[in-house]
């Protein structure tokens, strides 16, 4: 077993850049003729029983797995290396005839060794190998390896590239093999989360009926406070008429008004401003007449969005009745990350169109982490000239080295940024929908882009002579010979808060980003810092001890808080709320800090999440909850190794559980989840909240790790994000009510059988709303969501399928047989498919196969 050294010593040897060893008289063609046919598998064997594990990397924690080579040709060559993404760093391998190094963060090197004899036609080399933690999932692989040899441009092995299910339009990768034994689909031992295959979702789907009936009156999503209809409808024949101004605003282009009837002749609605409705707040009349009062701007905007979502295209009508509604929350946010992995403009105004729709009103835009930096800042161009683009240049004076799967080219969707002018574009197109955009750069930690790019203006002004301008935004000390390494294993990704020269960097990023909002006329608002996991730096840093000695400051992670403490004054002297995630603000005391600070708490339930949150509420702080059990919306929708995303905090979050949560009382949670590893847990309350605390809203998180393509973050938003906006405007009456001090658990029963129904009966009408009228419109919108598998048993040759959704169809077919519709439970012999369809257009789910155990 040889173990992986985790340096960068190795680069120069294996560079691009002159060098590797001489080509050996290999070709351009022949490196590529062998990237197309070299067969690669990445397997996972065992996560439960690895041995010889490091203790510094996932505290012993590994699994083990291994890399399988095929040529169908011969290929004799020794002068290569294959480049290749691993998000659990692999610790050591057992091939004689290859060795693995870690490069930086995920990247990762394969090598032949003297021993390597070359690839014999169709023959197979297995590389095993340890990796740190556990790897239950295809998406802990990542796709685009890539092989190098000397000066020779880099080939991707085409076997490792992602593929598009055609059915489903579902991203895959093919070179990950299945993962069929529970040591391959559970990470410890101590794992019980079932594996949601069609026989468990069965079960599940059979849970989720309620034993009453889902209300028949008309629904819109996020419901209404309160509502009452009087069961008649009012006729549309000679259509609407909206004021001119209104058909030519952001309200008028959004598609959900094209399908209105409008008319310049038609039934005109009568818009009247009104100072008694609450903020955000209307109220909708229909009757003879139609009427829409209105506080604000943003009422009027959704008031008129309600009456849209109330029309029914098939009698051209709307319900006559009346609407008092007013948000839950002033905060109702989705946060977006373009900084792991680009995400184009085009798509973030598909986003910002549904979110208006379903009225959320704040983006989180996260524009810049270790993996890149997404937006110009005049005046620092290597920031989006370097920090923008991802590719093979080991010496990183061209691009940043390849992370997340990049593969080694420039000129691929995870690669670019926003120019001011776009990042203006989307200020503007933002606020015509009453939604608010919060720019992020995350600092001090993920921060290796900033520190990347700015090393090499460093180099370049250097060469020109111009010693001060660079050294002015520098962000390297050099005498810091700390050795770290962060949770993404980088050991250079942390801004230095002991140097002038980062606050120079953080000024003038701040005045940039401030200028760019001035110059359209929308005032930035809110700017979050980050401020998160920057454990391990600036130990040996001999300016930070300096400071550390002038401060009276004991610990060397104690500089977090003093960085932040630093940055936040400097927001709010701009005028500004600054925000930042609740790890970095336990650093630093709050008598330190400006009054007001936006505090995304993002610790799990289970871990305390509940005891932050309220400590920071109780602080007088904007706690916008982000609670990874409930709104990481990059986690997997079930447990399941075929769906994509991150697990850390939990295996599966899908529609329900999102619909099901109860901001208002965090506790109440122990008694109907369970924890990342399917147990049962408690939570002891405390930290009560004080009386006037609460939280000012919530937000659903999507970072892009595992998500390079626009489809696959679409995927992953919706339709969870209706959910979300559910519980972020409407507070439902089966919300159990906070008590202080009241503890929790899977032995309590505050949330009873009755609050249980109650919640059931109000889903099945939330999710038969979200498929006849919510779901149809994405479709047109050609924006991607995971439709849910069915739940289905044989039991005794016949086939029994359970929907996880009222008006969702089933289909099922015999092996290469036709999909056929399902209407009741069907007699089989042989093994059958099963999968659900949206009816009336070709979106289908994943399909499940079940075996025919009665033979």
């Amino acid at each position: 077993m040889k173990t992986i050294v985790y340096t960068t010593a190795l680069i120069g040897a294996m560079s691009i850049s002159g060098c590797a060893p001489q080509n050996e008289g290999l070709s351009q063609q022949q490196l590529h003729r062998f990237a197309q046919q070299l067969d690669l598998t990445f397997r996972v064997n065992d996560n439960l029983s690895a041995k010889d594990c490091s203790e510094t990397l996932g505290g012993g924690q590994c699994f083990s797995g291994e890399l399988v080579l095929r040529s169908p040709l011969p290929f004799e060559s020794n002068n290569w290396a294959i480049y290749f993404s691993n998000t659990k760093p692999i610790q050591s391998d057992s091939s004689d005839a290859f060795d693995i190094t870690h490069i930086n963060g995920d990247l990762h090197a394969l090598t032949p060794t003297k021993n390597f004899t070359g690839f014999e036609a169709d023959a197979s080399l297995e590389i095993p190998f340890k990796g740190t933690f556990w790897s239950i999932s295809q998406t802990d692989a990542t796709p685009n390896y890539f092989i190098v040899s000397g000066e020779l441009e880099p080939e991707i092995i085409q076997s490792t590239q992602e593929q598009v299910n055609t059915s489903t339009e579902e991203a895959y990768l093919p070179f990950v093999a299945e993962f069929k034994r529970p040591e391959q689909y559970k990470r410890s031992e101590q794992d019980n989360s079932p594996l949601a295959d069609a026989e468990h979702l069965y079960q599940y789907y059979q849970n989720l009926q309620a034993s009453t009936a889902a209300e028949s009156q008309p629904r819109i999503i996020p419901k209404p406070a309160q509502s009452n209809w009087t069961g008649d409808t009012m006729s549309l024949d000679k259509g609407l008429q909206l004021p001119a101004d209104f058909l030519s605003s952001a309200l008028g282009k959004l598609f959900s008004l094209e399908s209105l009837p409008l008319s310049q002749t038609g039934l005109l609605v009568q818009l009247n401003q009104d100072d008694d409705i609450a903020k955000q707040g209307y109220q909708l009349d229909i009757g003879d007449t139609i009427q829409l009062r209105y506080r604000d701007t943003a009422g009027q905007f959704y008031g008129l969005i309600t009456l849209a979502g109330l029309y029914d295209p098939d009698s051209n009508s709307l319900p006559k009745g009346q609407i008092q509604d007013q948000p839950r929350y002033d905060f109702r946010g989705v946060h977006l990350d373009v900084a792991r992995n680009f995400h184009s403009k085009t798509f973030i105004e598909k986003l910002l169109d549904q979110m208006a729709l379903l009225k959320l009103n704040k983006l989180h835009l996260h524009l810049a982490d270790d993996e890149g930096w997404r937006l110009e800042i005049p005046g620092l161009p290597e920031l989006t000239d370097i920090g923008g683009y991802r590719c093979f240049d080991l010496t990183e004076r061209r691009c940043l080295q390849p992370q997340l799967g990049s593969g080694p080219f420039k000129d691929t969707s995870v690669n670019g940024y926003l120019s001011v002018t776009e990042y203006q574009q989307l200020l503007q197109y933002a606020a015509e929908r009453h939604i608010e955009i919060i720019p992020s750069l995350d600092m001090p930690g993920h921060s290796r882009a900033a520190i990347k790019s700015m090393e090499v203006r460093y180099q370049r002004l250097m060469a020109e002579g111009k010693t001060e301008q660079a050294q002015r935004y520098r962000l390297v000390e050099p005498e810091d010979k700390t050795v770290y390494s962060s949770v993404q294993y980088y050991n250079d990704n942390t801004l230095n808060p002991c140097i002038d020269s980062t606050y120079r960097f953080v000024e003038k990023v701040l005045s940039e980003v401030q200028a760019m909002h001035q110059a359209v006329g929308v005032p930035i608002q809110r700017y979050h810092i980050g401020a998160d996991e920057t454990e391990g730096a600036w130990v040996d840093s001999p300016a930070c001890q300096a400071l550390m000695q002038q401060q009276g400051i004991n610990e060397a992670d104690k500089l977090t808080g003093y960085f932040i403490e630093k940055v936040t004054a400097t927001v709010a002297g701009m005028g500004v709320t600054a925000g930042a995630w609740s790890d970095g603000l336990s650093h630093v005391d709050a008598q330190k800090l400006p009054e007001q600070i936006h505090a995304n708490v993002w610790g799990t339930l289970y871990w305390d999440g509940a005891k932050t949150a309220h400590q920071m509420a109780n602080t007088g702080w904007d706690v916008v909850l982000s609670i990874p059990d409930v709104l990481y919306f990059d986690f997997p929708y079930s447990a399941h190794p075929d769906e994509p995303g991150y697990y850390w905090a939990t295996r599966s979050t899908d529609s329900f559980q999102v619909f099901q949560f109860m901001p208002d009382n965090l506790p109440v949670h122990a008694e109907i989840w369970r924890d990342r590893m399917g147990n049962a847990f408690r939570v002891e309350d405390n930290t009560p909240l004080q009386d006037d605390a609460r939280a000012y809203g919530i937000q659903g998180q999507l970072w892009s790790e595992t998500l390079r393509l626009d489809s696959q973050v679409s995927y992953m938003l919706f339709p969870r994000l209706h959910a979300l906006a559910e519980r972020a405007w409407h507070k439902a009456d089966w919300e159990l009510a906070y008590t202080a001090g009241q503890s929790y658990g899977p032995d309590t029963n505050y949330f009873d059988q009755a609050h249980r129904q109650q919640q059931l009966a109000d889903w099945q009408g939330f999710a038969g709303t979200l498929v006849t009228g919510y779901l149809p419109l994405l479709t047109q919108q050609e924006l991607m969501f995971r439709l849910p598998p069915p739940g289905a048993v044989i039991e005794h040759g016949v086939l029994s399928i359970a929907l996880p959704w009222p008006h969702l169809e089933a289909e099922y077919r015999t092996h290469n047989g036709k999909w056929q519709t399902y209407k009741a439970p069907v007699e089989t012999d042989t093994p059958i498919n099963v999968r659900t369809r949206l009816p009336g257009t070709d979106k289908v789910s994943r399909a499940f196969f079940l075996n025919n155990d009665s033979k």
